[in-house]
């Protein structure tokens, strides 16, 4: 246990390293994110914090709800409601194919059990909205050449398929390891082939016939919950007379979102997600001041900044590079495939999202899913806390728990260093003029 001491005196440390990394990234050039993760690297293997350690419940019910709640606030209604069905498919569809193509190459090439395959594609699937948002703040917009409104909705595709794709990839997560946990039946045969093609046809069928309604409830359900709640707190903010009530109440709702959805059993990132949408796109323009609406977007940033500096600075300390390097020929092949799979389910559903967008008015002005738009969606697609909140949370008792947590974390910390830096120079490079 630790004393209230111990936790101020750490948490000064964290946030002073964290100031420190800050510094460093005016002169190395590369994102805040990966000069956390690194630093924490080196902190973990001289081991200034020994007793220090990530909880999933600290990421679940602390970290995360702060930090899409800020992502969804920035989210416009216009932009979202143009481009509804390139979010809509790219983050349900696109997240589907991905996290079952994961798990489906997992299980063949390292005969991994498909039980767990499945679970960890679903775990590697989610992208961190954050990481994208930050480069879209980095971006020199002004010399891009879009319009306002153009502009608006690049941004709004890529942190809204983001912060969507979170949401659709927890459920599939709470799916699967429900499955696995209460026993779906696995078909065998004699061939390799044909038993590894059949235990997936009858294992997906199980998941439809015992899953679907589960999966709507989760994922719609904390949707509706989220529209309730945002409407319900704008109404209350219209009984506060002073900006600083105004913030707590509308930062409060995050937490509200959280709470509400985990005693209803829904998706409490889609809860926090819709709720933010209908606060900032409502609540903001008709019931809070002047003030409020300069000031909240300072703190919700100043916030999200201070947790995310401590969360990434954690992952870095808690990833055991050594031995992530005794199985480095399995790292990299983990690693490919997490990049190829974000491939297949971004390059397999644009086309389709375009041809709709083509064939019916009604999403006329959404965007059209160009080469550079796809390219930019592969690869800006960071993994960051949720993948780790998730894997930390697997049963004590799930087999090959030990093995899922590594894979992982390897996948993490590749995305948050050296794809996230090669990706922040790729934007700045190539796609100055044409994001």
């Amino acid at each position: 246990m630790y004393d209230g001491k111990h936790i101020i005196i750490t948490a000064i440390l964290l946030l002073s390293i964290a100031s420190a990394g800050g510094i460093l990234t005016r002169y190395l050039k590369i994102p805040y994110a990966s000069m956390l993760v690194i630093i924490g690297l080196f902190v973990g293997i001289f081991r200034i914090f020994p007793s220090l350690n990530i909880t999933p419940y600290l990421i679940y019910y602390v970290f995360l709800p702060v930090i899409i709640f800020e992502g969804a606030v920035g989210i416009k209604t216009r932009p979202l409601i143009s481009n509804i069905l390139q979010i809509g498919a790219l983050s349900v569809f696109g997240t589907i194919i991905s996290a079952i193509f994961t798990g489906a190459v997992f299980h063949l090439v390292l005969n991994f059990p498909l039980k767990q395959s499945l679970i960890f594609g679903a775990i590697i699937t989610p992208t961190d909205p954050i990481s994208i948002l930050a480069l879209l703040k980095n971006r020199a917009g002004k010399k891009s050449g879009k319009n306002i409104d153009e502009k608006e909705d690049i941004e709004t595709l890529l942190t809204g398929e983001s912060l969507f794709n979170d949401g659709i990839s927890l459920v599939l997560f709470e799916v699967f390891l429900g499955l696995n946990l209460h026993g779906v039946a696995m078909h065998t045969t004699d061939s390799f082939f044909l038993k590894w093609g059949s235990n997936m046809f009858y294992y997906i069928l199980g998941i439809i016939k015992t899953s679907a309604f589960e999966f709507l409830y989760k994922s719609i359900g904390g949707s509706i919950l989220g529209i309730v709640l945002g409407y319900s707190v704008s109404l209350i903010l219209s009984l506060a007379n002073d900006f600083l009530t105004e913030i707590m109440i509308s930062l409060l709702l995050a937490y509200a979102s959280l709470i509400t959805a985990y005693y209803l059993h829904m998706s409490f990132i889609m809860a926090v997600i819709f709720s933010g949408i209908v606060l900032a796109n409502y609540g903001f323009k008709k019931k809070v001041s002047n003030r409020t609406l300069e000031v909240f977007p300072v703190v919700a940033e100043y916030l999200t900044f201070i947790v995310n500096s401590i969360l990434f600075l954690i992952i870095g300390i808690e990833i055991n590079l050594f031995k992530i390097l005794d199985i480095w020929v399995i790292s990299l092949f983990i690693i490919a495939l997490s990049i190829f799979s974000r491939f297949i389910g971004v390059y397999l559903i644009s086309p389709l999202a375009n041809i709709i967008k083509n064939r019916f008015k009604i999403f006329s002005d959404g965007l059209t899913l160009n080469k550079e738009y796809k390219r930019f969606l592969v690869f800006g697609g960071l993994k960051g806390a949720l993948p780790v909140a998730m894997a930390l949370s697997l049963p004590l008792n799930l087999h090959l728990r030990s093995e899922i947590i590594s894979y992982v974390f390897i996948v993490v910390l590749f995305s948050l260093t050296i794809q996230a830096i090669s990706f922040d120079f790729f934007i700045k490079k190539g796609y100055k003029s044409n994001i």
